[in-house]
């Protein structure tokens, strides 16, 4: 993959939109447990399951961001 700022603004872009799929989950989550009388507890584990891969993949797709602009500006 070329290093250029069309990739730099990209990545940019995937990486808010990680974050907010992050916060939506969450609200989403917190949500699902106020419902526990309908098994709201098992659908917020679930998301929270989710939850968990994206912050993982936010913290890689952080760390190629970081990589691509450290390169741009050599």
């Amino acid at each position: 993959m070329q290093n250029n700022p069309v990739t730099t603004t990209l990545l940019h872009a995937i990486l808010k939109n990680q974050h907010a799929i992050a916060d939506a989950l969450a609200t989403l989550a917190d949500w699902a447990q106020v419902l526990e009388m309908h098994d709201g507890v098992c659908v917020a584990d679930s998301v929270r399951q989710s939850l968990r891969v994206v912050d993982d993949s936010r913290g890689i797709i952080g760390q190629c961001i970081s990589e691509l602009m450290r390169d741009a500006r050599h």
